[in-house]
């Protein structure tokens, strides 16, 4: 099935009648490497709880935690956490020997990404424990997995596939079709959506089914019409084979509107196999996180799909948990595992959740530390509240600090929006998580310069990671609609070799892609983007951080400023400090600032004039103290005061880790 337009939701009930089973089966939902292991799989929990609400015999069981356990720590994180995964998908092939029994193209992977063995050198693995790892242990480790007896419990194993483990799962479920026939298979996930679900049926027929889309109601739904001996591949949202043999195309399945309806997710198996492993052998130094998902689409997207993202590929439609209800899940899953760093997996915030939710952490006496992904457009007030909610990282998708560009990305935000979010982040304890992208159809050389000449400015912020061009992802605006001008779209070259089966349509289970864009910025320009934000990081990283702070008297103000390695310090006095104050919170014109100092005397006692609003504002951008877009300005120093007034039992930074770890994969 095409990921076309965008599908319907159900409404109540959420589980139709067609869910309740005949008879209870025995279920078990697996967890492939290289999933996080510091993290139980939302997946799993979620279908576990639902399944097991009409009687089932569900279980989850993560094979992950046990090869990161065999593995160590190092070389697992080298492995899942890799930057550029999506490039090579190292993760993938490691498992081709035990899925396909490939195993002649070693040196062929390595010459074509050299980066791969520099990248497991640093986790005391060189080329030769590569090699053994794809061609001699996963093999005999999956094996070993295979033959063991808990797999003769279980009427149906199902498999979520997102990200880097589908062939570990194709690996495994291969095995366990060939030792019981009988056993039924059935897999989803993000690596099954759209057109890629059907294709992997097509050529592998160790699988049974597909759940294409959201599994809450089709897996109930499945797992009732085959404890009553129907046949689950005319269900909506469900793949499976005509009697002879041909890939059926499944109907859309259910996507629930009231989240509220949906239960909390079951990790009571993730922590019983987490204890029994040892928890330092699995997630290491990694802090103990938890995955919450208040959310599904994206409101902003909805109304303004950003051209390069791929995410909800069945339909942008926006549905939230209550905040209340929000607020009571997070509370039953941190008393139940006495966990408190959790990370949400929605694509954004909803902004309702301001109120009432984070009011209510406000005013608990938890040690909370959440992650949230959110819009860029945040005021100083709604970051303030998240950081004394508990927030200690977000994830704004700020991209750019060119406003051009932004648009071009449809993002709805500006150079001077992301600074301000920026800002005020800094100063009230959160930390930032975000990259710049280039490489959108329509951007110049000179949006990348303006950006290097910006980034000295900043460098009292926090940084990018990085600065890259996009990828090309499957369901999104670049993609789908030919009216942006990608040429040459083909799948990434490492599709060949993770995934070397003859008759497999690369094309078809694909998520990323190689292409050409039309009328973007040079190399050049964006390497020296680069090479500034790299400078940034040092300096960011250096014991002697950059800063850009004031500290407030009755009528004057003085800046202290570090950046750049000199130390400054200049006092604006009367209204200049006023009008400086004013447009720290939020970009402001020089005729509202005009305004709303009311009349302020100047320098001869008498009313200050617009024109000398506007001079003093221009001469702050010249000093490097502002900055100034289509007429509004934005002042770049922080207060000097603490930022975060103390709460009971709270603090604004999240838990000190060795490998902090965001959950934008």
């Amino acid at each position: 099935m095409s990921g076309g337009g965008e599908l319907e939701l159900i409404d109540q009930p959420l589980f139709p009648p067609d869910c309740v089973p005949a008879r209870p089966l025995r279920i078990g939902l697996v967890n492939m490497p290289w999933a996080r292991t510091d993290t139980p799989s939302i997946q799993c929990g979620l279908l576990q709880a639902a399944l097991r609400s009409f009687g089932h015999d569900a279980r989850s069981v993560y094979p992950n935690l046990e090869l990161a356990a065999e593995l160590g720590t190092d070389l697992y994180e080298v492995i899942t956490e890799a930057p550029s995964e999506r490039v090579h998908l190292f993760g993938e092939w490691l498992f081709g020997t035990a899925a396909f029994g490939v195993t002649e193209d070693v040196e062929d992977y390595r010459l074509r990404f050299p980066e791969v063995a520099e990248m497991c050198a640093e986790a005391g693995a060189d080329w030769d424990a590569v090699a053994d790892l794809r061609g001699r242990r996963l093999p005999a480790w999956v094996d070993e997995l295979a033959a063991r007896d808990i797999w003769s419990e279980f009427d149906i194993v199902g498999f979520t596939s997102t990200f880097i483990q589908n062939v570990a799962a194709l690996a495994l479920a291969r095995r366990l079709k060939e030792a019981r026939p009988e056993l039924i298979t059935v897999f989803g996930g993000a690596n099954y959506d759209g057109d890629m679900g059907p294709e992997y049926l097509r050529n592998f027929d160790f699988i049974d089914y597909v759940v294409v889309g959201e599994g809450d109601v089709t897996l109930p739904r499945l797992a009732a019409a085959v404890a009553r001996g129907a046949d689950p591949a005319a269900l909506p949202g469900v793949c499976g084979r005509t009697p002879d043999g041909k890939v059926t195309t499944p109907s859309p399945g259910a996507r629930t509107r009231e989240m509220d309806q949906l239960p909390v997710p079951d990790y009571d198996d993730y922590f019983t196999a987490l204890d029994a492993l040892g928890r330092d052998r699995v997630i290491g130094r990694n802090t103990q996180r938890l995955l919450v998902e208040f959310s599904r689409g994206c409101w902003w997207g909805a109304k303004h799909h950003c051209t390069f993202c791929g995410l909800n590929a069945l339909g942008m439609q926006y549905r939230a948990k209550s905040p209340e209800r929000a607020l009571a899940e997070l509370e039953e899953l941190m008393r139940r595992h006495r966990v408190l760093a959790v990370d949400a997996v929605d694509n954004i915030l909803d902004m309702a959740y301001l109120d009432t939710f984070c009011t209510g952490l406000r005013g608990a006496p938890w040690d909370t530390a959440l992650f949230f992904e959110v819009k860029a457009n945040l005021t100083r007030d709604q970051v303030r509240l998240l950081a004394e909610a508990g927030v200690w990282k977000i994830q704004p998708g700020l991209e750019s600090l060119s406003t051009h560009v932004l648009g071009l990305m449809r993002k709805g935000s500006s150079r001077l929006l992301n600074v301000r979010l920026l800002k005020w982040a800094h100063y009230y304890g959160v930390r930032v998580d975000w990259n710049v992208l280039a490489g959108f159809p329509g951007e110049t050389d000179e949006d990348y310069a303006g950006q290097a000449a910006l980034v000295p400015l900043l460098t009292h912020l926090e940084p990018p990671a990085g600065v890259g061009r996009i990828w090309l992802e499957r369901f999104s605006p670049y993609f789908t609609d030919p009216s942006f001008g990608m040429g040459e779209i083909r799948p990434k070259s490492a599709y060949r070799l993770a995934f070397p089966v003859p008759g497999l349509d690369h094309g078809r289970i694909a998520y990323f892609f190689d292409y050409r864009a039309p009328d973007v910025a040079s190399s050049d320009a964006v390497a020296e983007l680069a090479k500034a934000v790299e400078a940034w990081g040092r300096e960011w990283a250096s014991a002697d951080r950059p800063t850009l702070t004031y500290r407030r008297g009755p009528d004057w103000l003085t800046l202290f400023d570090t950046r750049g390695g000199r130390r400054r310090k200049t006092t604006l006095a009367g209204w200049r400090a006023r009008a400086y104050e004013l447009c720290g919170d939020a970009p402001r014109s020089a005729a509202r600032i005009h305004r709303e100092l009311g009349g302020g005397a100047g320098a001869d006692g008498g009313a200050v004039e617009r024109a000398e609003v506007e001079e003093f504002l221009d001469s702050c951008v010249a000093h490097g103290i502002c900055l100034e877009e289509d007429g509004k300005y934005l002042s770049l120093a922080l207060p000097l005061r603490p930022g975060l007034p103390a709460l009971p039992g709270r603090t604004a930074a999240g838990p000190g880790t060795s490998s902090e770890r965001g959950s934008s994969r």
